[in-house]
């Protein structure tokens, strides 16, 4: 009985340690103090179901998308717990699509855009960002893409400045192809999982002047 209340309060104490991470660098109830920097980024891939209507065989076309994707972020906490910057993406798509003509293709853009995040003191942040580019399809066209994200993560600090930080998101994205033979628009969306790694530069606390 005694070995069970000390591992019940064992597991008590690292999980409240795990949940109740504080910026030290800051005295005010905060995840993260204003004036910090975020710099950082995450490895990432997905899977989606992939359709659409070719206006050149007239037929509705179907299949798979597995993607891999590289993102870089850095932000600037204007407001406790609350940092805006910029996000840049690059992506490389495999699409096997069911079709005898044109079987599979092979992609890859690059997109820029903002983002916000929010932190709470428990670690959970909320994201939302969009971006806009370009990218090539193989054989030589090019196309616009755009794209939206909204997700939530967690950040686990393992020390006061690196955090590891899953995440779970849900994206809707446009793609438009227009060339001399055609034109052609296709969304995707679907959920996506990432695991990202962040560098905190926290600011250094004011210290006011003595007399």
């Amino acid at each position: 009985m005694h070995k069970f209340t000390l591992l019940l309060t064992l597991f008590l104490f690292g999980f409240n340690l795990a949940f109740a991470q504080e910026n030290r660098s800051s005295l005010i109830n905060a995840k993260i103090k204003d004036g910090s920097i975020m710099l950082g980024g995450s490895l990432g891939a997905s899977y989606q179901k992939y359709s659409h209507d070719n206006r050149i065989t007239k037929k509705k076309e179907s299949g798979d998308l597995i993607t891999a994707r590289l993102n870089t972020k850095s932000g600037y906490f204007f407001l406790p717990d609350f940092v805006v910057g910029l996000n840049l993406a690059f992506e490389h798509t495999n699409i096997n699509v069911d079709s005898t003509r044109y079987g599979d293709s092979k992609t890859t853009y690059v997109l820029a855009g903002p983002f916000v995040r929010y932190y709470f003191n428990s670690g959970i942040f909320l994201e939302g960002n969009v971006n806009a580019g370009v990218f090539s399809i193989k054989g030589g066209n090019k196309s616009d893409i755009k794209n939206a994200l909204v997700g939530i993560g967690y950040a686990y600090f393992l020390n006061d400045r690196i955090a590891i930080e899953p995440q779970l998101s849900f994206k809707y994205e446009m793609s438009r192809i227009d060339n001399a033979d055609y034109n052609q628009v296709d969304h995707h969306f679907g959920p996506e999982f990432n695991i990202g790694i962040q560098a905190y530069l926290w600011s250094p606390t004011r210290v006011l002047p003595t007399k």
